[in-house]
């Protein structure tokens, strides 16, 4: 009984040079390349972009962001190690609109479409929604890390408070007025201007009614 070829335990080393890779080990390929680029996105360094997102030219863009906004949030606090990953997207998805914007720009809003019945319609171009959700996801976004004034604001607002009730959560660098231990809200506060004689002065110079004068 003929037997078949006995396989080479060092094939799958040396690659499949006449043979097709399955589907299912090209999204095996893919899925251990996405997890090497999220292994290697942290970094001491907190200015350096994430290797998901520094990946060559496709992506200059999204560093190009990066590289302007991230010095800005990391001496406000608001750029830790954790946060990384959330910033990276901010940047994807504003160099997006950037592009889809100037894409726009260049070849109108609208398209001539052919229809079934051989004539054409007029219809949105497909970057005009894909610039909207783009401009929704960085709306989102910059809510997180106090990009928008009001946002920036309240964030600000927050730490102070926070920095506040935990001494040294930031490092020492908000500062925040010290009260004396014991010493009572109100007594630190101003005192309010003396009043006292401005109140009531016009009630002096009122009047009896009608009537009721006396004689």
């Amino acid at each position: 009984m003929a037997r078949g070829r006995r396989p080479d335990p060092d094939q799958e080393a040396k690659g499949f040079p006449n043979r097709r890779k399955s589907a299912t080990r090209k999204r095996e390929e893919e899925a251990e390349r996405v997890a090497q680029l999220l292994m290697a996105s942290t970094s001491g360094d907190v200015l350096q972009p994430p290797a998901m997102i520094d990946q060559g030219p496709l992506y200059a863009g999204a560093v190009a962001v990066w590289r302007e906004m991230a010095p800005r949030l990391a001496r406000t606090h608001r750029l830790p190690e954790q946060h990384r990953m959330i910033f990276a997207m901010f940047c994807v998805y504003y160099a997006d609109w950037v592009s889809l914007n100037d894409q726009l720009k260049q070849e109108g809003m609208t398209q001539r479409v052919k229809t079934v019945a051989g004539g054409f319609m007029i219809r949105d171009h497909p970057a005009v929604r894909r610039r909207q959700e783009c401009f929704d996801n960085v709306m989102a976004l910059s809510k997180q890390f106090g990009l928008t004034p009001h946002d920036e604001y309240d964030l600000f607002k927050n730490q102070a408070g926070a920095a506040a009730t935990n001494p040294g959560l930031f490092g020492g660098a908000l500062a925040v007025p010290a009260q004396r231990k014991g010493e009572p809200e109100e007594e630190a506060r101003e005192p309010a201007a003396d009043v006292g004689p401005r109140v009531g002065m016009l009630g002096g110079m009122d009047s009896p009614p009608p009537g009721q004068r006396p004689n």
